[in-house]
């Protein structure tokens, strides 16, 4: 199946892992895309389905050399939204940068979004700044992670 081109980056995005990395415009054109079907359920209950195309998690992963211990990814937005997500979940997402098959700089008002099966809405960071990988001991709450404000 043929995966739409990748719409250009409004902004770089910082990776973190065992390397920090700042993904630019052609570094970002230059890596692997996939094209998954992905059921998005927001706050209010509804659902909706799209086929998403971007770049996929597990290749920003090995960009950053995630630790093995990595648990859950901490993934920024330009706006101030902060999703704590476990890297499990993760692994079947994007860095999306089309929604069938259209960028999503036509709809979303943000050129990025990550998104991944099975996770809530409200953690399908739009407008994405920085991922982070980061290990969390047992009992810990990733939502005591997550926050709003200005994006590090």
């Amino acid at each position: 199946m043929s995966v739409p081109p990748a719409s250009v980056l409004e902004r770089p995005i910082r990776l973190v892992g065992s390397r920090d990395r700042r993904l630019e415009a052609t570094d970002f054109a230059a890596l692997e895309r996939a094209s998954r079907e992905i059921e998005i359920v927001c706050a209010t209950g509804d659902r909706f389905t799209a086929r998403w195309s971007g770049v996929p998690i597990p290749s920003l992963l090995e960009i950053v050399a995630a630790p093995p211990e990595t648990t859950h990814l901490l993934v920024d937005s330009r706006d101030g939204l902060r999703a704590c997500v476990s890297v499990e979940d993760a692994l079947e997402g994007l860095l999306a940068v089309t929604k069938d098959g259209r960028p999503l700089s036509e709809s979303d008002d943000c050129a990025t979004r990550f998104v991944a099966p099975g996770i809530d809405g409200v953690r399908t960071v739009k407008g994405v700044a920085r991922i982070e990988t980061t290990t969390l001991a047992p009992g810990v709450d990733p939502e005591d992670r997550e926050r709003r404000g200005p994006s590090a």
